[in-house]
């Protein structure tokens, strides 16, 4: 997570910033600008149904309880899902298809438990809720060069000014600062998804609930944003991560 350090660090930089450009040009940040376009994604809140679709794993074994088709299939979708208190991540494809999900692909997803709260992310790491994005890092198939240098790197920082001072569920304020720490076979380009965390119900409430006005809405309508510096790899980790 992001440093106390880093975020006084970033707010004089926003004071200081505010004073010398106009609302138009925005803050000044120590980062390469850079245009996105954001969608959402969340862990799926699923419920177990005897005689529902089971979870299974690469191998073809069940691995949890059974969940009710429209859950099922809005977890393997998203790549995550929590069935009484336990998380289920995409582990791939494998068998024929489990269920009619809108979806095609989906019918297909196998799981894999996550030892983590909210989920597993690309790099066996946890998922944080309004801080994780997934982004092109230029691993998946249709992979697209959207930064100088071509692709960030797993763990950079993307800080979204749309983002400054969104109060999230929990009453706390969001600083802009986002971490590519996911990716998704769909996200490519400067498409970015931002996690949201455990959501019940259809993608349509949870878009409701979206606390971010930057999200498009089918129109891949962008935003300003600037790829933050990877810090050196001798400097110590203060993330608290």
């Amino acid at each position: 997570m992001v440093s106390i350090l880093f975020k006084r660090l970033m707010l004089a930089g926003l004071l200081l910033g505010a004073a010398a450009c106009t609302a138009q040009d925005g803050p000044s940040v120590d980062g390469t600008p850079v245009r996105v376009w954001a969608t959402v994604y969340r862990l799926v809140e699923g419920r177990a149904q005897d005689g529902g679709i089971p979870i299974r794993n690469m191998g073809g074994r069940s691995i949890g309880p059974d969940v009710a088709r429209s859950d099922w299939c809005a977890g393997a979708l998203a790549g995550s899902l929590r069935v009484d208190g336990r998380v289920y991540n995409y582990a791939g494809v494998s068998g024929r298809p489990q269920a009619s999900c809108s979806h095609g692909p989906s019918e297909r997803v196998r799981w894999s438990r996550s030892p983590f709260a909210n989920g597993t992310g690309a790099q066996d790491n946890p998922l944080h809720p309004f801080r994780t994005i997934a982004c092109d890092l230029g691993w998946v198939g249709g992979s697209r060069a959207w930064v100088d240098g071509g692709y960030p790197a797993f763990g950079q920082q993307i800080y979204i000014p749309a983002a400054v001072g969104v109060v999230l569920p929990d009453g706390s304020v969001h600083d802009g600062v986002f971490i590519c720490e996911d990716t998704g076979g769909a996200v490519t380009g400067n498409h970015i998804d931002v996690f949201l965390g455990p959501m019940p119900g259809p993608m349509s409430r949870v878009i409701e609930r979206n606390p971010f006005d930057f999200v498009s809405h089918g129109d891949h309508q962008e935003v300003h944003a600037y790829l933050l510096p990877m810090p050196e790899a001798d400097e110590p980790d203060r993330t608290g991560g």
